[in-house]
């Protein structure tokens, strides 16, 4: 596929700057897009402004500048910087899979590519970690300096406690009162409804929606052989398991899992996209990142 590097996913867990490794990955799909995937949400013209160095080209008027030799940009009744907020679920049980394909660093890298899109883009992202306790890491802001801000505070986040959805993190949503994206990612592993709940509640807040859900290559093959005790990585709970007894149950109750989230992200009009973490990043996304830039 044009525009991407093919970087394996033990490649990506060698280098532990997430500044590096997302200027890899974007550098990587980024000029392969004829558009970007990303549009704020303006809609009405109301007014001109000279233009300032940091201005997103895309709002030129390059009719008036033809006249005037001057630069002018648009400006809308509504905000046209676009404000993502990244939900990155920090619960044990993203803490899973081999050090090539691990869930959380998997997360981690694709939640520090996304903003350092929308900081090229002069677009407002911001990082939200949710699981045993819920914080507004950082605050949605276009500036050039706001992807360092996330890559730092991504690079000293831990997976672990249980994923909790709780008023904290129904508080901070409820603080999204501008359109704006919303960006789930999240194994989507809880014993009640509660991360499902948070993607209700910000359909709720009328944010636009996109789901990526992360699964390891474990747990959508069961590749193992012979007896096991699987231990819940967020409960502690133990089960032994022979695994050539229980592979087609398993692999038909994780298809069933899939399926359902992805009917109820379909019921709510959000975009769903299942990820595997042992798929190169940059080619995953790439073919997200057109099929969304094509619609």
């Amino acid at each position: 596929m044009p525009g991407t590097l093919n970087i394996d996913p033990r490649t990506l867990a060698a280098i532990d700057d997430l500044s590096l490794l997302a200027r890899i990955v974007v550098e990587g799909f980024l000029s392969g897009l004829h558009r970007s995937p990303f549009l704020g949400y303006s809609t009405e013209f109301s007014a001109y402004r000279a233009y300032t160095q940091g201005d997103n080209l895309r709002y030129v008027d390059w009719k008036v500048w033809a006249r005037s030799d001057e630069f002018y940009v648009k400006q809308f009744e509504d905000d046209t910087n676009l404000r993502c907020q990244i939900f990155l679920d920090t619960s044990a049980s993203m803490d899973f899979g081999t050090a090539g394909a691990n869930k959380f660093h998997y997360g981690r890298v694709l939640a520090a590519v996304l903003a350092e899109v929308m900081v090229r883009q002069h677009d407002a992202p911001g990082l939200i970690l949710f699981g045993e306790n819920a914080r507004q890491a950082v605050p949605t802001h276009a500036s050039r300096h706001q992807a360092e801000e996330i890559f730092l505070l991504l690079a000293g986040a831990k997976a672990f406690g249980g994923t909790r959805v709780d008023q904290d993190l129904f508080r901070i949503v409820q603080t999204l009162t501008r359109r704006g994206l919303a960006v789930v990612i999240s194994d989507f592993f809880t014993a009640d409804e509660s991360a499902r709940e948070l993607l209700r509640q910000l359909q709720a807040q009328h944010q636009e929606i996109l789901v990526f859900h992360l699964l390891a290559p474990e747990e959508l093959d069961l590749p193992f052989e012979g007896e096991y005790i699987f231990e819940d990585l967020e409960s502690s709970e133990q089960i032994p398991v022979h695994t050539d007894d229980f592979r087609r149950e398993y692999q038909k109750r994780i298809k069933d899992f899939c399926d359902a989230l992805k009917r109820e992200c379909v019921g709510l009009e959000i975009d769903y996209q299942m990820l595997r973490t042992d798929a190169p990043l940059d080619v995953a996304l790439t073919e997200y990142l057109e099929r969304r830039a094509a619609v």
